[in-house]
């Protein structure tokens, strides 16, 4: 059996290393980049909806409300990178981020998982503000005053798109 020449005391401290290295990045270039890699994905969205078909006057179709939102989604991307590109830099905007969030990544997906898997016992509208609430709360929101508004208020939202503008209804 081969056994290495180093130490379990350096061992430890090489792994302590590897645990504590993090990538920091100016919070403006990450934003940015995300906004791009949204921007490529809404693009691709697009151009697999452009193949679907599409009625006239007779209705939306199968594309209509896919373009529509893709066309709404890259529409306020290219209002964010443009906003982005022309703010000055101010102390929120200058500081660092740092990225190593594997623990918040991995509860993001248990939180999504379960409420996909509890969505028809939990309904649509709590479902979506259960998700919504818990994302936030991982992503670091603490600002009780969005945490209790934002999520009710984009599950509505959804929903009356879906049920109102769509006549998409829900059983």
């Amino acid at each position: 059996m081969w056994r290495s020449p180093v130490s379990i005391e350096s061992a430890d401290a090489e792994t302590s290393e590897v645990v504590h290295k993090t990538l920091i990045i100016r919070k403006k270039w990450l934003e940015l980049a995300v906004y791009f890699v949204l921007l490529i994905a809404t693009a691709l969205y697009a151009n697999d909806a452009l193949k679907l078909p599409s009625y006239s006057s007779s209705g939306i179709g199968a594309s209509g409300f896919p373009l529509l939102v893709a066309m709404l989604i890259g529409v306020s991307l290219l209002f964010l990178i443009m906003v982005s590109f022309l703010s000055k830099a101010n102390s929120e905007s200058d500081s660092l981020v740092e990225v190593s969030r594997p623990a918040q990544v991995l509860l993001s997906m248990m939180v999504m998982v379960a409420v996909v898997l509890t969505l028809e016992w939990l309904g649509l509208i709590v479902g979506i503000a259960l998700l919504a609430f818990l994302l936030m709360k991982l992503g670091g929101e603490n600002r009780y005053s969005l945490l209790l508004t934002l999520p009710p208020l984009l599950a509505l939202s959804i929903y009356a798109i879906f049920v109102l503008v769509l006549g998409v209804y829900f059983d």
